[in-house]
């Protein structure tokens, strides 16, 4: 009968050791599952907030060319019209921005509000709130640059993509001015 009970509880310990590694198992499954689906809401999340907010740096860049100062075939002027596509743009901006606050790791969501700050500053620009030498402007483009940079290295790390550290926005558009004014001789 000894014998019995022997077999019976080692039956009993087998079934319940299966068990619980099988259910160990589905849950780190599902929290795998659950995690993957998470990431990439929080990608789309960030891919659609980042293209909202260089919506927004184009159309004030075009407003602000318009102005005469730079030459631009794209150029925008300040008329109502094109005032609204950036009213457009920036309430576009703040729709995303919730789905951003409620997935976004706390670091990337600081590093977007820095980003969407300093692209205010564009904005106002283009409104013609700030005005003065081309070369302020300028400064406000490195600043929205130097915020972007930020905003993406952040989310890069939060979604744990790897490939090293973005090329500094200001290597990028000098090689471009090489590009563009290579092309042209």
């Amino acid at each position: 009968m000894s014998s019995q009970l022997l077999v019976l509880a080692g039956v009993i310990v087998g079934a319940l050791a299966s068990y619980l590694t099988t259910a160990a198992t589905e849950r780190a499954r599902w929290k795998r599952t659950l995690d993957s689906r998470w990431d990439d809401r929080r990608v789309e999340a960030y891919a659609s907030y980042a293209q909202a907010v260089k919506d927004i740096i184009t159309i004030s860049s075009r407003i602000y060319d318009g102005r005469g100062i730079a030459v631009n075939p794209d150029a925008l002027s300040s008329t109502q019209e094109d005032l609204a596509l950036l009213e457009s743009a920036d309430t576009k901006r703040a729709a995303l921005w919730e789905t951003v606050l409620l997935l976004g790791h706390a670091e990337t969501v600081i590093a977007a509000r820095n980003w969407h700050e300093s692209v205010w500053r564009l904005e106002w620009w283009a409104r013609g709130r700030i005005t003065g030498k081309h070369e302020s402007w300028e400064n406000a483009r490195s600043e929205v640059n130097r915020t972007r940079s930020l905003f993406y290295e952040s989310a890069r790390k939060d979604l744990q993509v790897s490939g090293g550290t973005l090329p500094d926005m200001g290597d990028f558009e000098a090689l471009l001015r090489r590009i563009q004014g290579g092309s042209n001789s």
